[in-house]
């Protein structure tokens, strides 16, 4: 599989690029272009195995006065440039490669520097090694080529019977790179060894090869332990040029550029380094310290919210700190800065995608009826929004920082998530947020016909029914996630029965002691809206090898509504059964589609861009 960000060939079973660290799953786009190539990224060419110049006619032996007065500029330069590496690599997500492009020009250097103190002492078959190494790390250094050339000259001067043999010189790499070999010195080993395979290619290829890969493999194993991670992403490199790496290390390479890459953008870009880390927890939770990190920086992000007045994504932050750890002085802060977003005044809307501006409002063909509720993701805050539109073509903000909105029926309340008190909340058009639930697990409510109670999911992995107005504690009612509660008085939901294995849509009539129903057969049938008339439930599965919508008759029998290689997910009736939404990005981005029963005049009516984190997890909810 070829990563879509480098096109580095990433071999199975891996998830993540060990080259640039990102999620192949993730990045594969989720509907195929045909004729699109894999693009091409210089910066990868770059990091590839370095060929050795050719080198011309020796230069006469004054290039070596040149060579002592341009060390203080080599120095300045290597500086400088060592310097620009660094802050070039805050400005993109392939930093981790600048860094190890970092560690090969001063790696050469080092190199430029024992050859000159082996110029000194006369050892001019050992210098020409060190210079070819240096050289093989970067091309492009400015002294190294005079230097080799320096060496050359007064090889060439110097007496033919004392001149060292070159196979003297490759026994001597040789032995000194087998005894630190012997002596676990990998460092040293990997650096002799390499030397020995510029100097001499053919002296012992197969006993150099195998123990120059496992000096490399060591040495970079050893530093990614010790979260030196650009030393050891080099070494590793180097190694993997000689042969492929297992997966196992493949994968730690790759969770090591990722945490260096989210590392590199530590208070230069906060929005880039929560994504980074927040990725790699996803991915590892247990690796390194990445949640106390991804912890710190939301708290860090949140704090320059606050400073500069912007109460909101303030908020939001310090909430997404919180599911990390628990801490009083952070709740107080998200508490306080909740107060001032909720009070304050809510920012436009964008405009829908294909409407028609008509005196502040909008004209959405085929949209004639309801209320639409739904999740707009919020790239600055990190978060997801609830914006409604209604019949009449006007916009409305419902709530910051909430998500899997679901209306109360006939009615203008709206239950849903809120990630800013961390818990369930209830909020009218213009009103202030009221909290039904502090609890971080809970999800996906959904109002009883009559708005008394509501059903809610909790991390626990079971189903509880909470009265609205709090006079009760929550009962457990079902095993199960994703409680979708229908006109007639039915709950349906997502579960398995108590073997865990057989699972599918349950319906259950909650106030009558009769075992509930299972419907389905398919854990991942979820995303449950019910008709208006409450005979049939619209859900979504991925039972086809891709999300799509299916129509459940709750007397028996379930048809296709609509399938292809997009994601069609999220449905939702129209309150009088003429239309359904739902989410796909069946056009590239994400957007809200509107179509007939019969599969007809399917078009968008909402554009949410490119970005949808956890849409398997959201909601859309269209009432009267």
């Amino acid at each position: 599989m070829r990563c879509p960000e480098c096109g580095y060939e990433v071999p199975e079973p891996l998830s993540l690029c060990p080259q640039c660290g990102a999620n192949i799953e993730q990045t594969q786009p989720l509907k195929r272009r045909w004729g699109r190539r894999a693009r091409r990224n210089p910066a990868l060419e770059e990091t590839m195995p370095l060929a050795v110049p050719q080198q011309g006619r020796p230069a006469h032996p004054t290039v070596w006065q040149r060579v002592r007065t341009v060390l203080l500029a080599l120095l300045v330069f290597v500086c400088l440039l060592a310097a620009a590496v660094v802050v070039a690599g805050y400005t993109g997500v392939r930093s981790g490669e600048q860094q190890r492009l970092e560690r090969r020009i001063a790696l050469a250097d080092e190199h430029y520097q024992q050859g000159l103190a082996r110029l000194d002492a006369g050892e001019y078959e050992l210098a020409i090694a060190e210079f070819n190494y240096a050289l093989e790390l970067n091309p492009n250094h400015p002294l190294a080529g005079q230097g080799l050339a320096e060496a050359q000259v007064r090889l060439s001067t110097r007496p033919t019977p004392t001149a060292q043999p070159a196979e003297d010189i490759a026994g001597e790499l040789y032995a000194e790179g087998i005894a630190a070999y012997e002596q676990e010195d990998w460092e040293t080993a990997a650096r002799l060894l390499s030397q020995l395979r510029v100097f001499d290619p053919e002296y012992e290829p197969d006993e150099v090869e195998e123990k120059l890969f496992t000096s490399l493999y060591n040495q970079g194993m050893l530093y990614l332990e010790d979260d030196r991670f650009e030393e050891g992403i080099f070494y590793l490199d180097q190694a993997r040029q000689i042969r492929p790496l297992d997966s196992d290390t493949l994968l730690q390479l790759a969770l090591a550029q990722r945490y260096m890459t989210a590392r590199g953008y530590w208070g230069v870009d906060w929005e880039h380094c929560i994504q980074w880390f927040q990725e790699l927890y996803e991915l590892a939770p247990g690796y390194k310290d990445v949640s106390t990190q991804l912890y710190q920086a939301r708290v860090a992000y949140g704090d320059l919210w606050y400073e500069q007045g912007e109460m909101c994504p303030a908020a939001a932050q310090y909430a997404r700190a919180l599911e990390l750890l628990n801490d009083p002085t952070v709740d107080a802060k998200r508490a306080e800065a909740a107060e001032v977003c909720a009070a304050a005044t809510p920012t436009p809307i964008p405009p829908l995608t294909g409407t028609v501006p008509l005196t502040g409002t909008v004209v959405v063909p085929g949209f004639t009826v309801g209320r639409l509720a739904y999740p707009a993701y919020n790239s600055a805050t990190g978060l997801y929004d609830i914006n409604a539109l209604l019949a009449s073509g006007e916009l409305v903000r419902m709530a910051g920082g909430g998500d899997q909105p679901c209306w109360q029926w006939g009615s203008d309340w709206l239950i849903y998530r809120n990630n800013l008190a961390s818990g369930l909340s209830m909020v009218q058009p213009g009103g202030q947020p009221l909290t039904l639930r502090i609890d971080p697990g809970a999800s996906l409510p959904t109002f009883s016909p009559d708005g008394s109670r509501y059903a809610y999911g909790s991390a626990d992995g079971y189903i509880y029914i909470a009265r609205t107005d709090g006079s009760e504690e929550p009962l457990l009612h079902a095993p199960g996630r994703g409680p979708a509660w229908g006109p007639s008085g039915l709950l349906a939901w997502t579960g398995c029965e108590g073997d865990g294995v057989t699972c599918g849509i349950f319906v259950d009539n909650p106030d009558d002691d009769q075992p509930p129903a299972r419907l389905t057969a398919s854990n991942d049938d979820t995303g449950l809206h019910w008709h208006p008339n409450g005979s049939s439930l619209a859900y979504m599965s991925d039972q086809a090898g891709s999300w799509d919508l299916y129509l459940l008759d709750i007397s028996g029998g379930v048809q296709a509504l609509v399938d292809g290689p997009a994601v069609e997910a999220l449905p939702a009736w129209a309150p009088d059964g003429s239309h359904l939404a739902f989410l796909s990005n069946r056009d590239g981005d994400w957007g809200i589609y509107l179509m007939r029963p019969d599969g007809e005049d399917l078009h968008e009516i909402i554009n949410l861009g490119t970005d949808m984190p956890d849409w398997q997890h959201q909601r859309i909810s269209w009432a009267p």
